[in-house]
């Protein structure tokens, strides 16, 4: 291996809309900080396709938006300098298994290798590989939040497998009287509510894999445990890529929060699960998708776990074209639940909408509306000896900005005023991890 590897870490990627045509210099400056680094990484939270194809069809229940970008889109980030992507997360199935395939087969065209969606789980749980002059990197990618038949199936010998994500569930551990009110809402419900050892399984009536797990626990509240299933699996894995890469990444999607929190904070299984993939043999942890939009930093035994670098591309609402389920949301006016309504109609439907109760004040709520890049240096024993923070901002809503569809979205390197906020967000965000992060020229530096 040579003598330093950077890794430049972005959060999700929802885009549509061509970069390559951009010549807004914070962007661009943005955009040479990825392709500086040895390995430039995102989440693609996109299907591409063009809305035809064998079994491809828009599934009965998304993440909201049912996430659609053209073909040109594969190329597009190959000109961002991203050269390995995850896909597990909830958007996955938006397009059933032909807008999966459709997505594989336009992202192997353009020579960039993908992680955590397979032709079944034992495809979708392998690590992707990336052969780059300074040495060979493995990606495993993991979703925690999804509908339940967007799960890859695994193979057996009487039985073909099932196409999908690769899963990590996890289930609840709660206080006796938290326990017991919960049996109380089932029973009231007309839910199935089953004892099994130490385990309180409960299910609407008639969906019998549609199951949520409890288990009383010792302490007071309620806290969040990994599937020992899905954590063995995916963590065999990392063993897998620690033997046959020099470079691990994990990437886990999920939208959880601790409950009682805030959005920007981290469930506990989160957490724990993270340290345990490091302690496997993983270099870098990556979970996004709480679009809080930030959560903080923790550095454990050298190595750095984000929990959320924040949105780095959303281009959620150029979708061109959307099924006739996502204009029939409660809340949504009679002008919009019919089959005239226009895209355009169905997302100023969305934006009107009410804040929810809980989270409060739900997606992109923070106090400093902005992401992160972050750069990773490691030094030739594979120990971490830099973290730069590349404070940026979104274009549209989510930089307090109005700004027309077409241009929102678009990650810009932050202005100083706002770049010096978003660092400081940060930093308060990863004291609670022991993490301290220092301001200078115009970015955050990590204190290792």
């Amino acid at each position: 291996m040579s003598e330093e590897f950077t890794l430049a870490v972005t959060g999700d990627s929802i885009l549509n809309r061509r970069l390559s045509v951009i010549t807004d210099e914070r962007f661009l400056s943005l955009v040479q900080v990825i392709r500086d680094a040895d390995v430039g990484y995102t989440h693609l939270e996109m299907l591409i396709h063009d809305y035809e194809g064998p079994e491809l069809y828009p599934a009965a229940e998304a993440g909201w938006t049912w996430m659609r970008a053209p073909n040109f889109i594969a190329d597009e980030l190959k000109w961002a300098g991203f050269d390995i992507v995850s896909h597990a997360s909830n958007h996955s199935l938006d397009y059933s298994y032909g807008g999966l395939m459709s997505t594989w087969k336009a992202l192997d065209s353009a020579g960039i290798p993908h992680a955590g969606t397979g032709i079944n789980l034992g495809e979708a749980r392998a690590p992707a590989y990336l052969d780059t002059e300074k040495g060979r990197v493995a990606l495993i990618s993991m979703c925690s939040s999804f509908t339940g038949w967007a799960r890859a199936g695994e193979v057996r010998s009487d039985m073909k497998g099932r196409p999908g994500l690769n899963p990590l569930r996890f289930y609840y551990v709660v206080d006796a009287e938290t326990l017991e009110m919960i049996k109380q809402i089932a029973v009231k419900l007309g839910w199935w509510f089953t004892q099994v050892g130490n385990s309180s399984l409960i299910n609407p009536a008639g969906l019998h894999m549609a199951v949520t797990k409890f288990v009383k626990g010792d302490k007071p509240g309620v806290s969040t445990m990994v599937d020992e299933d899905d954590a063995e699996g995916n963590l065999r894995a990392i063993r897998d890529a620690r033997r046959q890469a020099d470079w691990v990444l994990v990437h886990l999607h999920n939208h959880e929060w601790e409950a009682g929190k805030n959005l920007d904070v981290p469930p506990t299984f989160v957490k724990s699960f993270a340290r345990t993939c490091i302690d496997t043999g993983a270099d870098v942890f990556i979970a996004q998708g709480s679009h809080a939009l930030l959560r903080g930093i923790e550095i454990y035994k050298n190595k750095p776990i984000f929990y959320d670098p924040g949105d780095f591309i959303s281009m959620s609402n150029t979708v061109t074209r959307l099924p006739a389920d996502f204009y029939f949301r409660p809340g949504y006016s009679e002008e919009v639940r019919n089959w005239r309504a226009t895209t355009a109609d169905g997302f100023d439907a969305r934006e009107a909408l009410p804040k929810p109760i809980n989270p409060p004040g739900g997606y992109r709520s923070a106090p400093v509306m902005g992401s992160v890049v972050g750069l990773c240096s490691f030094g030739s024993e594979g120990s971490l000896t830099g973290l730069k923070l590349y404070p940026l901002t979104l274009g549209g809503a989510m930089s307090g900005v109005h700004e027309p569809r077409s241009q929102s979205g678009l990650p810009r390197m932050a202005d100083p005023e706002t770049a010096i906020k978003l660092i400081e967000y940060m930093a308060e965000l990863s004291s609670a991890f022991g993490t301290k992060i220092d301001f200078k020229n115009g970015i955050g530096l990590v204190k290792l």
